[in-house]
């Protein structure tokens, strides 16, 4: 009997006219720059303030956090660090639910690069076509996010 699973990640791409240095840079290096911590923070999502810092430690085992009133509030970890051609975190969307992970690639595309984030791990939830999914695959999602970042970059 062949057994069918379905693929839940979630894939957005975008091209921007830096290159793929500069994309990779400003994706990690100058993630709190870009970063919309004022909707997607665990700091906001409880209820608190927006964080005053944004954390990501570049290089494998790297710890990736928000800093919300003093407090250390954990996203996740960095899995894979490949500068400038690949990142890969381990992600917690919500620090009760099960870790999902990102990797995002960085591709030249003429004289830009072609960034893609793939959004993996969703069958780990309870309900893993949920809400919690939804909010990340919906328009206030890596849409939202991704944009913010591309705007960074080409700027």
């Amino acid at each position: 009997m062949m057994e069918t699973t379905m693929d839940l990640a979630i894939r957005r791409t975008v091209t921007v006219s830096a290159p793929v240095e500069r994309a990779f840079d400003v994706f990690t290096r100058g993630i709190e720059t870009w970063w919309p911590l004022a909707t997607h923070s665990i700091g906001v999502s409880r209820g608190g303030g927006t964080p005053q810092e944004l954390h990501l430690e570049l290089r494998e085992g790297g710890r990736f956090y928000e800093v919300t009133d003093g407090e250390e509030h954990s996203w996740g970890s960095v899995l894979a660090y490949e500068p400038p051609r690949r990142i890969v975190l381990e992600w917690h969307v919500n620090p009760e639910n099960p870790a999902t992970e990102i990797e995002v690639t960085f591709t030249p595309e003429g004289a830009g690069t072609r960034v893609a984030v793939v959004h993996s791990g969703w069958e780990r939830f309870d309900d893993p076509m949920g809400e919690t999914r939804s909010s990340y695959d919906g328009e206030n999602g890596w849409n939202t996010v991704l944009g913010l970042y591309a705007e960074a970059a080409d700027a």
